[in-house]
């Protein structure tokens, strides 16, 4: 008897050892786990609006890893299929005049920066000079007001020439072409063009919104549409005219350009280029990895190069400069905090990430300046060129009233609802009328 309650000790304490030993394995298993969510609840978060790629979701989860337990970024998702340039701007604006601290850092067009000052964090006593001097000269352009930062570019942009590679391979003399095309081809060259495989030579974006007024400023050109300093707008009526009527003959009679641009968007521009086989059409070389593509012409990506735009005879190529920074609200419960992560999409890994993932144009003076790495990638040192002698809109509060007043006109005129003469006479008048300056 005794023998047996013997053998029973044995056998529970074997059990309770067990027990005790599976509990502690859980323990230690899930300890991690339990610091980890309590770590992430005290965290504090920054909310990131943005135009979330997958890119971005790399650089936000790398930067909470390192931040874990004291910073954590999320993602507010503004995509641009759902989000055209336009009602994100309504968007940003809307949240930040209701003063939330919902959203800490937007990324915002470079040409809305006027706008949104009064909402935007100054930002000179978060940058050393340093860190300041490291970014290029004009993607810095956009960021001040009066000199004082209000904001930091995140990547660059500038108005590009795409051409078919395999289409134009196909011609005669093509590298006499690729030639011409390579040092900014003119539009009576562009135009005279024959391509017998090809219904339509060129696309370009004339829809009502900003990048109608991109296409605008490349073909009017920087000493048609503003004063020697660039900072306010003189038309100079008779060459606007002349340039304006040569592209609408492009559509209307030499039927090179389709009807169809008066709506297209650069999404719209991409897909239909690709589509029916358009060897030439204008767009951003970030469009590239961003637009949303059909899965019938993804397969010919891979033959679209880039160049300068087309220009007009005794003109150098012109380039609208674009781009996107970063603000920080003036509302924001953790400004410190924002500008850090800020700081890390600044890094030179973040920027490179971004160049290579999503074609991003980068910030940083190295990506433009390293040879090894412009070997690599020699699309950048193009780029970097148009960036350098290109054009750029105006910094104006009232920027946005310019552009919606003189897109709206242009795109009647590209549908021939207005004369050429009525486009001036009715964007000059209603500009006016907001009391901008003007050289007349």
């Amino acid at each position: 008897m005794i023998l047996k309650n013997k053998k029973n000790v044995r056998i529970i304490l074997v059990v309770l050892l067990v027990l005790i030993s599976s509990l502690f394995t859980i323990i230690l298993y899930l300890f991690p786990l339990i610091r980890y969510s309590a770590a992430s609840k005290n965290a504090k978060k920054i909310y990131f609006a943005e135009n979330i790629t997958p890119a971005h979701l790399q650089l936000i989860n790398e930067f909470n890893k390192q931040n874990e337990g004291q910073i954590k970024v999320i993602p507010i998702n503004l995509p641009y299929e759902k989000f055209s340039t336009n009602k994100r701007k309504e968007l940003i604006t809307k949240n930040l005049r209701n003063r939330s601290s919902r959203i800490d850092i937007y990324a915002i067009d470079v040409v809305w920066g006027e706008r949104f000052i009064k909402w935007a964090e100054p930002l000179n006593g978060y940058f050393s000079d340093d860190e300041i001097n490291r970014i290029f000269d004009k993607a810095k352009h956009y960021c001040y007001s009066d000199s004082i930062l209000y904001s930091i570019p995140f990547f660059a942009d500038v108005g590009v020439l795409y051409y078919r590679e395999d289409i134009l391979k196909k011609m005669k003399q093509y590298k006499d072409l690729i030639s011409k095309i390579n040092s900014g081809i003119t539009w009576k060259e562009l135009a005279s063009l024959q391509m017998p495989k090809s219904k339509y030579r060129y696309l370009f974006q004339a829809d009502d919104y900003e990048g109608l007024m991109c296409n605008f400023l490349e073909i009017a050109g920087r000493n048609s549409v503003y004063s020697a300093d660039e900072k306010i707008l003189g038309f100079k009526k008779n060459i606007i005219a002349q340039r304006l009527s040569f592209i609408r003959d492009l559509i209307y009679k030499k039927k090179i350009i389709p009807e169809e641009v008066t709506s297209f968007d650069e999404s719209e521009t991409f897909n239909y280029a690709l589509e029916n086989n358009v060897p030439f059409f204008r767009g951003w070389p970030t469009g590239k990895k961003n637009i949303h593509l059909n899965k019938k012409v993804i397969s010919k990506i891979k033959y679209l190069r880039i160049a300068p735009l087309p220009r007009f005879t005794g003109e150098s190529p012109a380039s609208t400069i674009g781009g996107w920074n970063l603000i920080v609200s003036k509302n924001s419960k953790y400004k410190t905090e924002s500008v850090k992560f800020i700081k890390f999409l600044l890094s030179k890994s973040s920027q490179k990430l971004i160049w290579e993932k999503n074609g991003y144009l980068p910030v940083l003076k190295f990506f433009y300046t390293d040879s090894s790495y412009l070997s690599k990638y020699p699309e950048l040192k193009l780029c970097y060129n148009l960036i350098n002698n290109g054009i750029y809109r105006i910094k104006y509060a009232q920027y946005t009233r310019i552009s919606d007043i003189l897109t709206a006109n242009l795109n009647q005129y590209f549908r021939r609802k207005i004369s050429v003469e009525k486009f001036i006479d009715n964007t000059l008048e209603k500009i006016q009328s907001i009391k901008h300056r003007f050289v007349k």
